[in-house]
């Protein structure tokens, strides 16, 4: 891990040692100066997993106002939390991820890091895992901050995955656990997890649904989910009219528009111009 200016097309050695290693994650960049990513401070460490293909101001919204949240109407001091990027390149070795690879994809998290450590005044590091479950991720990060942090509490700390609405709902779906059974699966992630998420502005599902959703987990009317876990669920109403920035944004959106020439508003310049440089979605 280095905190050090990378050149172009720098993250592939990371990326090949982690592939072939057996890690389940592991930090490849930070923008902290110190040797660590987190420290004995760190209370909370907001994870941000997505795809990446590219990342977009919908990513940087979404960081931005969960950084900004008060937690049990405390707002986290900026010493103590910090922000992971999370791609998750699960059989990475035996498969050609399309359309951007995974090398462009980290070149591109590399960018958004630096902007929102700038943006924001949060540390950045991004982070790869081959696991496909949150559940799994979640496992895997706070062993990795143990072995960090050998001495730190951990039940001190809380990880926060931030995710869309879409997300939200798959995580308490059942059927992503079968045979196991949902409770089972997830009543240790819900200890030590929290997921935020912002409601979605589209025509699918309004925001008054997708509240009402939370407020029937905690009403015990989802017979599959425990009513005091939506004490970790925090959705914020997304009232943004700026591009509906978080609800219409997406990286596959993107990807569609690129070809007309209509995306630039939707990622940071930094992206922009290595999209264009690089010519990643040229083929689409």
């Amino acid at each position: 891990m280095s905190s050090m200016k990378k050149s172009p097309k720098s993250f592939l050695k990371p990326l090949q040692e982690f592939i072939g290693s057996n890690n389940d994650f592991q930090i490849i960049y930070s923008t902290s100066p110190r040797k660590n990513w987190v420290t004995p401070l760190t209370n909370r460490v907001c994870v941000l997993d997505s795809s990446f293909n590219p990342p977009h101001l919908g990513h940087f919204t979404l960081a931005e106002e969960s950084l900004r949240y008060t937690y049990k109407n405390q707002l986290v001091p900026h010493e103590e939390r910090c922000l992971v990027l999370l791609l998750s390149v699960k059989n990475a070795d035996k498969t050609h991820p399309q359309p951007a690879n995974f090398e462009d994809r980290i070149e591109m998290m590399y960018l958004m890091a630096n902007y929102l450590n700038k943006s924001l005044n949060v540390n950045v590091s991004i982070g790869l895992t081959n696991h496909a479950k949150f559940v799994d991720k979640s496992v895997s990060i706070l062993k990795y901050i143990q072995a960090t942090l050998p001495n730190i509490e951990l039940n001190d700390l809380k990880l926060t995955f931030l995710v869309g609405f879409d997300t939200l709902v798959r995580i308490f779906n059942p059927k992503y656990y079968l045979p196991d059974k949902l409770l089972e699966s997830l009543s240790i992630f819900m200890k030590t997890t929290d997921l935020f998420c912002l409601t979605r502005n589209d025509d699918k599902i309004s925001n008054k649904e997708q509240t009402q959703y939370v407020s029937d987990i905690s009403n015990g009317k989802l017979e599959h989910v425990p009513s005091h876990w939506s004490s970790n669920i925090h959705l914020i109403n997304n009232t943004d009219d700026s591009a509906d920035k978080i609800g219409l944004i997406s990286s596959s959106s993107i990807r569609k528009e690129i070809s007309q020439n209509n995306w630039h508003n939707q990622v940071i310049p930094e992206i922009k111009e290595y999209i264009v440089k690089e010519g990643i979605y040229e083929h689409l």
